[in-house]
């Protein structure tokens, strides 16, 4: 790959977390024995499906998502086809009996859900104790998908409190992203909308930001970032009965 390539390659990178996801949830999936059963909730068109061919992989999705309702600069123009799913219905009451896998995948779902926290709930019932969970969430998202849209995004915080009240152990939470690097990938779909005067205004922004977050300060990553790669195992002990801070309804 030439030096013009790789700087394109690495650009496109910055500007499409997506990249950076999937990067990462392949790691995770490879850290899992061969033969681990593998729950993709929230599955949609099944993106991982071959890099669990070395694992049992089973999908679970509503699956009556089309196409978006309200027009918006992220809505879906095409029809949403579902892969093969296993398991059809809502995901926070998935008809299976307890403790059946040694994994859970779910990626940039929550959101699409209206009760988060008694979806983490469900996957603690699902997963075998000493179980992986591997997640990742938006924090700062625009409204896609709609009608199911129902958050804009969620923090650490949040996230570390439903994890340990459901019995969740070993939590890891990595941001993604900073300010800087937020506000660059919406001065770039500006661009893509507006066209050249958009161009013109925003292009000295734009490399502003580009030089900023290439050493972001932990400041503006606490202050504004992509979202949250996370990985919890499920605990051999019973979740605590300690009062909890949200309804797990």
């Amino acid at each position: 790959m030439t030096p013009l390539k790789r700087a394109l390659m690495k650009l496109k990178k910055l500007l499409n977390n997506e990249y950076r996801r999937n990067d990462w949830i392949e790691e995770q999936l490879n850290l899992l024995p061969a033969n681990s059963a593998i729950l993709d909730a929230g599955c949609g068109r099944q993106p991982y499906r071959d890099c669990c061919k070395r694992l049992k992989y089973y999908a679970q999705d509503f699956g009556r998502y089309e196409k978006d309702e309200k027009d918006s600069l992220t809505a879906e123009k095409d029809a949403y086809v579902y892969g093969r799913l296993d398991y059809t219905g809502n995901i926070w009451e998935i008809d299976e009996k307890d403790a059946i896998f040694d994994a859970i995948l779910c990626t940039e779902v929550f959101e699409h859900i209206p009760y988060p926290n008694r979806t983490v709930k469900e996957f603690s019932r699902l997963l075998k104790p000493g179980g992986t969970f591997i997640l990742t969430v938006p924090a700062n998202a625009l409204r896609h998908m709609d009608p199911y849209f129902y958050y804009s995004g969620f923090s650490d915080r949040y996230l570390a409190l439903i994890l340990k009240e459901h019995g969740f152990q070993d939590i890891a939470i990595t941001p993604v992203g900073s300010y800087h690097a937020w506000l660059m990938v919406e001065e770039t779909r500006s661009i893509r909308y507006e066209g050249i005067f958009a161009l013109m205004a925003l292009l000295p922004a734009f490399l502003y930001h580009y030089i900023k977050q290439r050493h972001p300060s932990q400041k503006e990553i606490n202050t504004l970032c992509f979202g949250y790669h996370v990985t919890a195992i499920k605990g051999t002990r019973a979740p605590s009965n300690e009062t909890p801070l949200f309804s797990a309804a």
